[in-house]
């Protein structure tokens, strides 16, 4: 697919790479000397695995250049506390230039080795002279680099896709706390790609797009959540509620106000992914974050991948910020019961409705589920698996 955006020739991922790949070949035919692409592009983009390593496997001369083996190291951090790792300014660039010059003459170099831990080990890494060398890397495209390239790519995606992206991966790779990866992206990671990244995308030939797919990737979140919601019509419920619980040996848990900030990045339609992204805010000053996939439209309950955490207010407002469109505020008292394994909410919306909320496992739980609505003389049937945004849109 190509989109019209830009003047710049704009592709999905899947069919862009295929084009770039027969157009590299159409320029190969008129160039004699070493050729050289560029691939940058935002954190999480694909830039490495989906577009560089690609094009290394389609074309058997060739060899990859990344820019990352050339940051200075923690001691020129400790050095520099004023500088991230998102600014050109903490990468040795004289020594890359110096380098991608030689391989353009035909020589073979030897690169740092750089793990983002210890300090890079200086000619560590033998970079073959090759017919073709793909540079890639986050400022592979900025006017200076962009002068030694002769095809140029920009792997692009949104601000929700780099999100989500970051968190699976570095929760996973680097063990770092969810709050602490979101906090980081929102302080020095986003507006440092608009500052240095974003710019250079106007010295691409191509623009790849790369965003989230979320029928594919929200599993990457590993944990999963099972939910059924009942619209509640019978008088006095709350006591009707405290009956059962005694009845089936439940326990209340406790009672608290809580509003949802459903926030819509733009760059994506959730209505159509099914997706949602909200921040909950529960009693006085406590933010949650939460994030779900697409519901299973196999299930007649809600059945999504999620991820979890709490959030400070500063979060909060970052993401306002950087979704300021849309946001949708829902709220109610949420009182909160266990019986035999699940979890069972009341919530009192604004508006006066009473809803009854049933988080279990799959497994087990689903006779409960029968009792409970039975004493209340709900039909099991007239559950939705819809949240309460989808709710409000429908």
């Amino acid at each position: 697919m190509i989109f019209k955006k830009t003047n710049i020739e704009t592709y999905t991922l899947e069919s862009g790479v295929e084009i770039v790949r027969k157009e590299i070949e159409t320029k190969l035919e008129k160039t004699k000397g070493v050729f050289v692409i560029l691939v940058a592009g935002g954190t999480a983009s694909g830039k490495t695995s989906a577009v560089a390593k690609k094009l290394n496997d389609f074309f058997s001369d060739s060899q990859i250049l990344s820019m990352d083996n050339y940051y200075r190291g923690p001691s020129f951090m400790k050095e520099h506390p004023d500088y991230n790792f998102d600014q050109p300014e903490v990468l040795n660039l004289d020594l890359f230039f110096k380098h991608l010059k030689d391989l353009k003459k035909g020589n073979d170099v030897m690169i740092p080795d750089f793990d983002f831990k210890n300090d890079p080990k200086m000619d560590a890494i033998k970079i073959k002279s090759s017919k073709i060398i793909i540079v890639e890397g986050l400022f592979a495209l900025t006017d200076q680099i962009s002068k030694l390239g002769d095809f140029k790519i920009f792997v692009d995606l949104g601000a929700h896709s780099q999100i989500l992206r970051r968190l699976f991966r570095d929760v996973e790779r680097t063990g770092d706390k969810p709050k602490d990866i979101l906090s980081y992206f929102l302080d020095v990671v986003s507006p440092m790609h608009k500052k240095y990244i974003e710019p250079t995308k106007k010295n691409a030939n191509v623009i790849l797009m790369n965003d989230y797919i979320p029928e594919l990737e929200a599993k990457n979140a590993k944990t999963k959540e099972t939910k059924l919601r009942f619209k509640v019509l019978q008088k006095d419920v709350k006591g009707v509620i405290d009956e059962i619980v005694y009845k089936l040996g439940g326990s209340y848990v406790g009672k608290a106000e809580q509003t949802d900030y459903f926030l819509n990045p733009g760059t994506s339609n959730f209505k159509k992914t099914g997706e949602i992204l909200k921040i909950r805010k529960i009693g006085f000053n406590r933010y949650f974050f939460t994030y779900f996939g697409p519901s299973s439209n196999k299930k007649v309950y809600q059945d999504r991948y999620t991820m979890k955490f709490f959030i400070d207010y500063n979060t909060l407002s970052h993401l306002k910020e950087l979704f300021p469109k849309d946001i949708i505020e829902v709220s109610r008292l949420r009182r909160t019961f266990f019986i035999s394994g699940i979890l069972v909410c009341l919530d009192e919306m604004e508006n006066g409705d009473f809803y009854l909320v049933f988080k279990f496992d799959e497994k087990n739980g689903k006779q409960i589920i029968l009792d409970i609505l039975e004493h209340l003389q709900i039909d099991s049937k007239a559950g939705t698996k819809k949240s309460y945004i989808e709710l409000i849109n429908t």
